[in-house]
């Protein structure tokens, strides 16, 4: 729509910009003829209409000039200033290519189209080439030449402001959109760094994963003293770590675990250690309605972090608030997380990081988060799998 109206709306600029010049002109026309037959010419004379109907026709291909004021602005801007100083129905479509003309902002040029109307009209006034048919004294010359500069003068000041408005408003929009993409990269580095973060805690888990069930299948494959039962459990133990370590798997997005990190070897915390970071916070009321004794660890550590996410979020903008956080939902299906305070101090810029990393931790395991940033309250709602997909 802002495609197809635009055109249109040119269209219709351009026709109310040419009705005007024209009506303009014709006024112009009709004053100088009434003033040049008040003064003595001799109306019924062949020059005085020979010179009448130049005019006419002056004007009538200046009207269709000025049409071509944007592709050739300083060729049309002094073909008419030539029209101009000779027809006065000319004149306001020369004054409004030099507008245009004015808007480029180039000195030299606004000082050539100026320059030719000054002579142009000098000229026309000291010959006599006018409806009167004599030379004018030179102070009337001078008179209307003063007059001439003043609107000449309006008129490339008109031009230059819609010209430097024009300028700034294309650079409001560069910057805009400088900011724009600034954040766009921002939040895709924001997301490659939490999508690094996650691997590497996937890795570790996925390492665990691996050697338990190396270890248990060496015990299958070389010890032959194991009765059905402990067989059993050895199986099962391998069977759950495989399928584990198929879901941790799955959740690399193929990162390599950085060596040089400081806490690469740090166990990842998971809701196991929920308490420890609740006795850190002030005004959390915490409700857990689901039995966390089964989950996952790679879900729960996962779940760690959107919790302490949220928690940061909350001291940042709502400082001193309560916050209510609420686990629930259906053992060995999902875990549902819900966090919510009142906001006191709402961000105005984009969205933070933090938010960003709480949507891909959610992502990475197969879950969903819902962030609803209202005027009054903020709210993170996530769902997470009991265990990795």
């Amino acid at each position: 729509m802002t495609t197809s109206s635009s055109p249109r709306r040119s269209l219709w600029g351009e026709t109310g910009r040419l009705a005007a010049v024209t009506a303009a002109g014709v006024l112009f026309l009709v004053i100088n003829v009434g003033f040049s037959i008040d003064l003595g010419a001799d109306a019924d004379s062949l020059r005085f209409g020979g010179l009448v109907a130049l005019d006419l026709a002056m004007g009538v291909a200046a009207l269709v000039v000025v049409l071509f004021r944007r592709r050739a602005p300083l060729v049309v801007a002094v073909a008419l200033a030539l029209c101009g100083a000779v027809s006065s129905l000319a004149a306001p479509a020369a004054l409004l290519a030099l507008a245009s003309l004015a808007t480029r902002r180039r000195p030299g040029e606004i000082a050539l189209a100026v320059s030719v109307w000054i002579a142009g009209v000098a000229a026309v006034g000291l010959s006599g080439f006018d409806l009167l048919g004599r030379p004018a004294p030179l102070g009337e010359v001078a008179l209307l030449l003063a007059i001439l500069a003043v609107v000449l003068a309006a008129t490339v000041a008109v031009g230059v402001s819609i010209g430097a408005r024009r300028a700034l408003v294309v650079s409001l929009r560069e910057r805009a959109l400088l900011v724009e993409e600034e954040q766009r990269l921002r939040e895709a580095a924001a997301r490659d760094h939490e999508r690094t973060r996650i691997a590497r805690e996937m890795h570790d888990v996925l390492a665990h994963r691996l050697s338990l069930t190396a270890m248990h299948a060496s015990a299958l494959r070389y010890r032959d003293d194991l009765d059905d039962l402990e067989r059993a459990e050895a199986v099962e133990t391998v069977h759950e770590n495989a399928r584990g370590a198929l879901g941790e798997l799955r959740g690399i997005l193929a990162v390599v675990r950085d060596p040089d990190a400081a806490d690469a070897d740090r166990p990842q915390p998971t809701l196991a250690d929920l308490d420890e970071l609740l006795a850190a916070e002030s005004g959390v009321d915490a409700r857990i309605d689901v039995a966390l004794t089964t989950l996952d660890p790679a879900i729960g550590r996962h779940a760690y972090r959107i919790v302490q996410e949220c928690l940061t979020n909350a001291r940042r903008h709502a400082p001193g608030a309560p916050v209510t956080l609420h686990l629930a939902g259906v053992e060995g299906k999902r875990l549902e997380i819900d966090v919510a305070n009142p906001v006191s101090n709402p961000p105005s810029g984009p969205r933070g990081f933090g938010l960003v990393g709480i949507e891909e931790r959610a992502r990475a395991v197969g879950g969903t988060a819902v962030i609803t940033a209202g005027p009054a309250e903020h709210r993170v709602h996530v769902v997470l799998p009991w265990s990795p997909a």
